[in-house]
């Protein structure tokens, strides 16, 4: 901020100034007497030395006036070119991507996931395009992994490494086909599931039951 030995309003005038030093604002301009100036204006001797201002008005006894230090943390702010505020996710783009921190909690907690090769020898050496187009009917669940790779959790396999039932109907049957949703709905206990976990009931065969609670989750909307 600003110091001055007199009449401190005047120390805003320093902050056009865009180099540190010092001023002497003139209180009585010699030389322009015949000048018409605004009752307003200050005119003024800048030097970023203090000690050369000190001298000038040691030789110039007419130079009355005050000294005015000023800083560049007194500069005027420049126009920033970006926007930060324009990159700032909202709200709803926040409540997304806690979901997909919450859905991979879900993910490490229920064991992981398997990569491609993994799961080629788990259906018994099925080939790519045969997972592939599982994944895109939606009898088997992949979620993006490291690198943007495809991950298949673990959670949807029996323990002979077969794929659960009902995976597609249950898909069908949910509002979204965001594979975090789909996997976050079958990890997590659900009260129209009486507490259990939709995951578990297809493991025993119960399928039906979770189609269902998947088109009610569907209507509610939640």
């Amino acid at each position: 901020m600003a110091k001055t030995q007199s009449k401190p309003s005047s120390a805003s005038s320093a902050r056009s100034v865009q180099e540190d030093g010092v001023m002497i604002v003139l209180e009585k301009p010699a030389g322009l007497k015949n000048v018409a100036l605004p009752p307003d204006a200050a005119i003024a001797i800048v030097s970023k030395s203090g000690t050369t201002l000190q001298k000038l008005r040691q030789r110039h006894k007419k130079l009355f006036g005050y000294q005015v230090r000023y800083f560049s943390k007194t500069r005027t702010a420049k126009p920033t070119v970006v926007n930060k505020a324009a990159f700032e996710p909202d709200a709803r783009a926040l409540a997304v991507l806690q979901g997909v921190r919450i859905a991979q909690e879900d993910l490490r907690r229920s064991g992981g996931a398997y990569d491609l090769e993994q799961v080629r020898t788990l259906m018994r050496g099925i080939s790519r395009q045969a997972i592939d187009k599982r994944v895109q009917e939606g009898s088997l669940l992949a979620v993006p992994g490291p690198s943007n790779h495809r991950s298949y959790p673990t959670l949807q396999f029996n323990l002979d490494g077969s794929v659960v039932d009902g995976l597609k109907a249950i898909q069908e049957a949910l509002p979204t086909d965001n594979p975090w949703t789909v996997l976050n709905f079958l990890a997590q206990p659900d009260d129209r599931l009486n507490g259990r976990k939709p995951i578990d009931l297809l493991k025993e065969g119960k399928v039906q039951l979770v189609v269902e609670a998947a088109r009610r989750m569907a209507q509610q909307g939640a």
